[in-house]
Order: C-alpha cells, then sequence, then structure tokens
C-alpha cells in the first residue's frame, strides 16, 4: 500500500470562517432530512438531490447521514449507504458504482497542520508569526483561530467499507476492496484486496 499523503500540508491552508457559510447550508438539509418520516421518501430523495454533488441511479442513503459540505459528494450507481455515516467533505469524495458502506463509516477529507504556529493563527493573519514572542508563547491579547488543510478520499466500485471504519484524507481505495469494521485506513489500498486493523494494513487478497 501507498503511504497516504494525509499528513502533509497542502495548501493553502484556510480558516474554518470560509466555510461557514457553506457547513451552515449542509447542516440545515441534513437536519430536515434527519428528521423525516420513513414515508416521506419523496422529500428524502428531493433533499439529497440538493444537498449531494451528484447521486448515481438506484443508490440508496439512509438517515441519519452526516456532512460538512455535501456538494463534494459523488457516489456511483447501486450504491449503499447505512446509518450514521459521516463525510467531512471539504474536499472531493468519490464513491464507486455498487461500494457499500456500512454503519458509522467516517469519509475524511478534512485535516489540521500538526505545527502549532501554522494550525492556531490570529483571524484574518497571513500566517506570519509576529503573534509569537520572544521565548515561544502566544500573544494572549490576539483572538485566534483554528486553519485546515484538505485532501480528496477516491473509493472504487464494489468495495464494502465495515461499520464505523475511518478513511483519512488523501486515501485512494480500489474496486473489490473489503476494508474491516473498525479500520482506520491512511494509506492507498490496490484493488481486490482485504484490509484490516489500526491502521489498516492488508490481510489477504480477495478472490
Amino acid at each position: 500500500m501507498k503511504n497516504s499523503k494525509h499528513n502533509k500540508l497542502k495548501g493553502p491552508l484556510t480558516q474554518y470562517g470560509q466555510y461557514k457559510e457553506l457547513f451552515h447550508k449542509a447542516a440545515q438539509i441534513t437536519y430536515k432530512l434527519n428528521n423525516l418520516s420513513p414515508d416521506e421518501t419523496n422529500e428524502k430523495k428531493e433533499l439529497f438531490k440538493q444537498l449531494l454533488g451528484s447521486i448515481g441511479e438506484d443508490t440508496e442513503i439512509l438517515t441519519p447521514f452526516y456532512c460538512n459540505i455535501g456538494s463534494n459528494i459523488h457516489l456511483g450507481r447501486g450504491c449503499f449507504i447505512n446509518v450514521n455515516c459521516n463525510f467531512l467533505d471539504t474536499d472531493t469524495v468519490e464513491i464507486g458504482d455498487y461500494t457499500l458502506l456500512a454503519p458509522g463509516v467516517n469519509v475524511i477529507c478534512a485535516d489540521h497542520p500538526t505545527k502549532t504556529t501554522q494550525r492556531i493563527v490570529p483571524k484574518n493573519d497571513n500566517y506570519n508569526n509576529n503573534y509569537i514572542k520572544a521565548d515561544g508563547s502566544y500573544d494572549e491579547t490576539i483572538n485566534y483561530t483554528f486553519t485546515n488543510t484538505k485532501q480528496e478520499v477516491k473509493i472504487g466500485k464494489r468495495c464494502w467499507i465495515g461499520t464505523n471504519a475511518i478513511i483519512l484524507p488523501g486515501v485512494t481505495i480500489g474496486d473489490n476492496v473489503i476494508v474491516a469494521a473498525g479500520s482506520v485506513v491512511t494509506k492507498d489500498i490496490p484493488d481486490n484486496m482485504i484490509v484490516g486493523g489500526v491502521p489498516a494494513h492488508i490481510i489477504r487478497e480477495n478472490k
């Protein structure tokens, strides 16, 4: 498996406030979705069309469903997304045809820099270090915010992502892959593999 790029800084850095309106819009739609009755199927389909970037024919999504933005998510034909799946889709998420996501799967595009002076910065600052004192401490008179990085996630066709698995930023999963329940996928996975563990590793080929 190739090393994921999820721990490398991908610029430019963005501040939380830059996403605030998009997050709010997605929260409004997901709130409506997650409070529909099981009989309101037409309303559910319409709201998912408003929320997501694209949805293939015969794809089914169970609620509750959660995402940051929604329009970055692209689902192929015949996918099945089970309950309580969560997408931090600050970048593109592509899921191939006939892929299954079990309950509680997390697909994560968003990340933060590990370096503190890049992760916590003054609001509207250009990320220079003039807020760091000579002794290395922060100037506590300034209001700070968090910065974000992002990388896309791709999941291939005919995959099965097990319950509570976590897919981290920058990961590409090939076709016909099974990810065991509770796994944390930090690296790219080639086609036709079964993986599991924390971090996920190849268990055997999926023939």
